[in-house]
């Protein structure tokens, strides 16, 4: 089920015949909690609220010229012309332009099975032939068969990686990346999606905005403000690439078209460094207490670089979503892990001790 896709709750929490993962706390009085979604809970920077609040004084203008101001501000963080930055709804609108430009070109993409699945959608609605490879044990990204793969398409390409990936939480190593893209033919695109980038603790980890600094001109890197900076419902995401590229991709979409509050916000997001580290704070707290709780009730989970994990469960899928929800937690959707794993958004860390106890009743009540 495509996660946009909304299911509407017809009776209360006790009597449940459809589970809605797209549930808006708006939406009831009841204690919901969302763990579905990979969102930040903390909330925005009050500084970002603010320049957002304040925003709407100019909002009846149009925002070009402060969109501009974001741009620059995003390019001399990333040591880049402004002219190699573009902005969207989201990094989602970014993706859905790219794979409508290769879609014009006549490219297949390749991608892991197991990973983020807008590429994918949008490449189904555009009716782009697709090559999904195989994951290597322990859910690790087979980079060798995927980058043979890909030689194996005489036509245009594009190869779509997120790291890290969504919905391991690993990452993709970078020397692995960057030695496909040095070497890839004429023919292969590659579009990164780093949409968890600020998240990001392990020391080994480098962006491949790297690959775009030295002038590489077969890819593009998607961040959001979504995750770190918590404004998912704000809609404000970016693409990084050389100025050709850039150039291509805004004719596929309305770069323009991001509004004067999400704007104002993602700048003083930027330059909010204590809200950034308490935002950092407070999902590597939240981690460390999933993953001893899971590792107290004997479960397996990949250890992640996110603001998510995947971890064991010893039920159907839909099953255990349905005995979660009985008890106001919503929990991941099928993201093809097979059975026995599901993926899990990190909440506070107050509201995953709440998991942990949750999840431990339903083990000793329901599992065997």
């Amino acid at each position: 089920m495509d996660r946009r896709q909304f299911i509407t709750r017809s009776v209360a929490l006790g009597t449940i015949t459809a589970i809605p993962w797209s549930f808006s706390l708006a939406d009831s009085t009841q204690s919901i909690l969302k763990l579905n979604s990979n969102e930040n809970p903390i909330g925005m920077s009050p500084k970002a609220r603010l320049a957002a609040q304040d925003a709407l004084k100019i909002a009846h203008r149009y925002g070009d010229g402060i969109a501009q101001k974001l741009i620059a501000e995003i390019a001399q963080i990333e040591e880049i012309s402004d002219k190699m930055v573009t902005l969207g709804n989201g990094s989602t609108g970014i993706l859905e332009a790219v794979m409508r430009q290769q879609a014009l070109k006549g490219a297949t993409l390749v991608q892991p099975s197991v990973t983020y699945g807008d590429a994918s959608w949008f490449a189904k609605t555009a009716n782009m032939p697709q090559v999904k490879v195989p994951m290597l044990d322990g859910f690790k990204m087979d980079m060798r068969s995927i980058e043979a793969e890909s030689l194996k398409i005489k036509g245009p390409v594009i190869i779509y990686l997120v790291t890290p990936n969504n919905p391991t939480g690993l990452l993709s190593p970078f020397k692995d990346i960057e030695s496909m893209v040095r070497r890839a033919p004429d023919n292969v695109f590659f579009l990164i999606d780093e949409a968890y980038h600020e998240l990001v603790t392990d020391p080994a980890y480098q962006s491949c905005t790297k690959l775009i600094q030295e002038g590489y001109k077969n890819l593009i890197v998607t961040r959001t403000f979504s995750k770190i900076f918590a404004m998912a419902g704000m809609r404000l995401g970016y693409g990084l690439a050389v100025e050709s590229v850039i150039s291509d991709i805004r004719r596929h979409y309305s770069d323009w078209s991001v509004n004067v509050p999400a704007v104002q916000a993602g700048r003083a997001s930027l330059k909010d460094e204590a809200f950034k580290a308490a935002s950092l704070k407070s999902n590597e707290d939240a981690k460390k207490i999933t993953q001893r709780g899971l590792e107290a009730l004997g479960l397996k989970y990949i250890p992640t670089e996110g603001n998510f994990l995947i971890h064991q469960i010893k039920m159907d899928l839909k099953a255990y979503q349905k005995a979660m929800f009985s008890q106001g937690i919503l929990v991941g959707r099928d993201m093809n892990l097979g059975y026995g794993w599901n993926r899990l958004s990190l909440g506070s860390p107050d509201e995953m001790r709440r998991f942990i106890n949750t999840l431990g009743e339903i083990q000793e009540r329901n599992w065997s």
